[in-house]
């Protein structure tokens, strides 16, 4: 699927932890989904329009150790900026093959993989616009963070707020880079490593 970068524990090295976010407006109303391919709503024939993206990544505590069976809630905009949400009142589109959350699992090595689409940079007001980002709410064994996956390269990103509030932007900023093996040709993928305190 992914050559997930996977964090070494045991080194002696304090790894920087994941910066956190506002949870946001946003948060699903309805109980997210379980499963990790967001690019399809069960019962609907149709796939979500947008960038196919693989998202993967290990979820540590700050010395490397994996967290086994970390909880991560996931939601985001669809690929024209809108949530699925009743309060979200942006013009763009519904996408009615795209929910935008869902809940998965950390594995015995700490590592998540999700099937989504790359959301939209959407309005704040009459002169902001949000940067596409993933919300992420992450339920280690000992603790929780919520926090936003920013992608590289992004041009809203110097004027948002919420971003340039981190003082670890370079923790939650990735590079969108191509596919590997048993990806669709046109598809992307993204890694994103999340590390927790004490996990």
């Amino acid at each position: 699927m992914s050559d997930t970068k996977i964090i070494g524990g045991g080194t002696g090295t304090v790894l920087k932890t994941t910066s956190p976010q506002i949870l946001g407006p946003f948060y699903p109303l309805s109980r997210p989904s379980k499963g990790g391919d967001l690019t399809r709503v069960e019962g609907r024939n149709g796939q979500a329009q947008g960038q196919v993206l693989y998202l993967s990544g290990k979820v540590a505590n700050r010395h490397g150790d994996p967290v086994r069976r970390a909880k991560l809630e996931i939601w985001q905009a669809n690929s024209f900026g809108r949530y699925t949400h009743p309060n979200d009142d942006n013009t763009a589109p519904l996408d009615p093959f795209f929910e935008g959350f869902a809940v998965v699992e950390t594995d015995d090595d700490g590592v998540y993989r999700l099937k989504t689409i790359k959301p939209a940079a959407y309005p704040v007001g009459p002169d902001a616009i949000r940067p596409a980002h993933i919300h992420f709410e992450v339920f280690g064994k000992t603790e929780r963070l919520v926090t936003q996956l920013y992608f590289a390269g992004d041009p809203y990103q110097e004027t948002d707020p919420w971003l340039q509030s981190s003082r670890r932007q370079e923790t939650i900023v990735m590079p969108i880079l191509d596919p590997v093996a048993g990806m669709e040709a046109d598809a992307k993928r993204v890694n994103f490593d999340i590390v927790l305190m004490n996990g």
